[in-house]
């Protein structure tokens, strides 16, 4: 469906889901894709600034992946995205993560993803008003419902909190690029200064 309102063609539009699966860049470029750009140093950046926190994510994953994964940790790293992350944080804080969860979870939600972009292609036309369904809502609601199962202390709460206050009041003032980018610098550094223990949530 975000294929047919860029007014992408049916090939470049599967070809864009199955590289930048499930990435905010993605949505980004397809903008300027739909604006006939062919401004490429600035695709190039939106998609740095916007992927720079799967840096964070992942030092995260090394802290409790092993140093030998199966499959190997670079395709591992293929499939990293905010989705997957998400999901196997959470399983290995529930104590049964593994590198074959997160592999198995990378999968099937690309290949939901493809699948679903496929479709829009296809059934885009039959849908009259876009805007009038409210689909922006899913967006945030999909990273809501990965962080909720993931705040158990009071430390979690706060950097949860830091990062909602901080994007909300530079949405105001800037791009979508430099609120992301800011507001994960704010609550990582306070979650690396805040202590890594203390009571429940």
């Amino acid at each position: 469906m975000l294929a047919w309102l860029w007014h992408l063609r049916p090939m470049r539009g599967r070809w864009f889901a199955a590289w930048w699966a499930m990435s905010p860049a993605w949505f980004r470029n397809g903008k300027v894709l739909r604006a006939g750009s062919r401004a490429w140093i600035a695709i190039l950046a939106t998609v740095l600034l916007l992927n720079l926190r799967h840096v964070l994510y992942g030092l995260s994953l090394n802290e409790v992946l092993p140093a030998r994964t199966r499959p190997p940790r670079p395709v591992l790293a293929h499939f990293l995205t905010d989705e997957n992350y998400g999901l196997t944080i959470k399983d290995y804080l529930d104590g049964r993560g593994s590198a074959g969860f997160m592999f198995g979870s990378g999968v099937s939600l690309l290949g939901c993803f493809v699948t679903a972009t496929v479709a829009g292609v296809a059934l885009g036309n039959y849908i009259p008003d876009s805007e009038r369904l409210g689909l922006d809502f899913v967006f945030p609601l999909t990273f809501l419902a990965l962080l909720l199962p993931l705040i158990r202390l009071r430390r979690d709460l706060l950097v949860a909190a830091i990062a909602g206050a901080a994007a909300v009041a530079l949405s105001r003032i800037t791009s979508g690029g430099v609120t992301i980018l800011v507001a994960t610098v704010l609550a990582a550094g306070a979650g690396a200064l805040l202590p890594a223990r203390g009571p429940a949530a």
